[in-house]
């Protein structure tokens, strides 16, 4: 059986199979994730927002008047799973909905102003939580991280 060791080689002397749980992907992804998530829940606590709020108003504030389906299709999500945070968001006024300038069925996303406000705060928040997660991590490594990770879950090649 091959054998794997902390470098990726396989057969090295010494080293699990990489048919052990530790040299399985996905249960490293799960892991790392599962400790991102907790860290951000911390520093973003005061916020009350969770990874997937904050991509909303992140990706909102960027692109102001964002249709709901775009906001859906550029995060990954379903239209159903988006609903209840948009109200919630709305609830909460971070987030308005209006009408769409040219076509009244359709209604566009932007920030309130205390979100639009609050945002540059929650960016710096962000910025500690990553670099607390990656602080093992080189910034040529988290470059690299970055460019793996986005090569697994887009269609860009």
């Amino acid at each position: 059986m091959d054998k794997i060791d902390a470098d990726g080689d396989l057969n090295a002397p010494g080293t699990m199979t990489e048919d052990a749980l530790d040299a399985q992907i996905g249960y490293n992804l799960k892991r790392a994730s599962a400790l991102a998530m907790n860290d951000f829940a911390i520093e973003l606590a005061d916020a009350g927002l969770r990874p997937v709020t904050y991509g909303m108003l992140a990706l909102i504030d960027e692109r102001p008047g964002i249709r709901a389906a775009e906001l859906c299709r550029r995060l990954g999500m379903k239209s159903a799973n988006m609903a209840p945070l948009l109200a919630e968001l709305e609830e909460r006024g971070m987030v308005e909905r209006d009408d769409h300038a040219e076509d009244k069925r359709v209604r566009v996303l932007t920030l309130t102003p205390a979100a639009r406000e609050a945002m540059p705060g929650w960016l710096q928040q962000v910025r500690r939580h990553e670099d607390r997660f990656l602080q093992r991590l080189t910034k040529k490594e988290r470059a690299t991280l970055l460019r793996l990770l986005r090569l697994i879950w887009t269609d860009e090649g």
